[in-house]
């Protein structure tokens, strides 16, 4: 753990201009919708679309589906499938599917929340998958007298081909609309390393939570 912290902070003090980048700025929208289906255990079903390109273009529609079970007030294990339709930059389409498995663990101190999620992934076409480990840390804050809950977070990806080639910071601010319905608007900055021109994309999302 002390080894991916040290990287961690590596990569965030590296200047973000010293490999030449490619940034774009991107629009992400999803919808979710959560319930408990038996004792501990509840179905995530999400539907989410992104646009590139400035948000000009489409580069992914896809439909999620996670059971997540509830071991105890701290862990909480899930399994997840994903089937997205992805756009490249001819947009020809590719049609790819994802497999994930994940671990959170989540504390709280006084009006401050803390979560740790590790996933890992496998996720290609037919024809091509690739692994994928992805560790989250997050931290959210309840503003006393109000429903304001801002969050800020930062997540790494991992690959056997790459090592650490992909961070995403996102801060975050979620409302609830009326009761069972919440409105989260993020900014999110993700930048790639390990490549000759790395992407760096600069991210509007805007989604809508759903729990019955």
């Amino acid at each position: 753990m002390r080894t991916i912290l040290s990287k961690l902070i590596i990569l965030l003090i590296l200047p973000f201009a010293v490999y030449p980048q490619e940034n774009d700025f991107q629009v992400w929208t999803c919808f979710s919708a959560r319930k408990k289906i038996i004792k501990k255990t509840t179905l995530t079903v999400k539907e989410g679309l992104r646009f590139r390109e400035n948000a000009a273009l489409i580069s992914k529609q896809f439909t999620e589906a996670k059971i997540r079970y509830k071991y105890n007030k701290h862990w909480f294990p899930a399994l997840g499938y994903r089937y997205s339709l992805d756009w490249d930059n001819n947009q020809k389409l590719e049609k790819k599917n994802r497999f994930y498995a994940d671990i959170s663990y989540k504390n709280k101190f006084k009006r401050f929340n803390f979560s740790v999620r590790s996933r890992i992934l496998k996720q290609g076409n037919s024809y091509d998958y690739e692994n994928v480990f992805r560790q989250k840390f997050d931290i959210s804050y309840n503003i006393r007298k109000t429903k304001l809950d801002p969050s800020s977070a930062i997540e790494y990806f991992y690959t056997p081909e790459n090592n650490f080639d992909k961070l995403r910071y996102t801060i975050a601010i979620s409302y609830p609309i009326i009761k069972d319905l919440d409105l989260e608007i993020a900014y999110r900055i993700q930048e790639e390393f390990n490549t000759n021109n790395p992407d760096t994309f600069y991210i509007f999302e805007g989604k809508i939570n759903y729990y019955f």
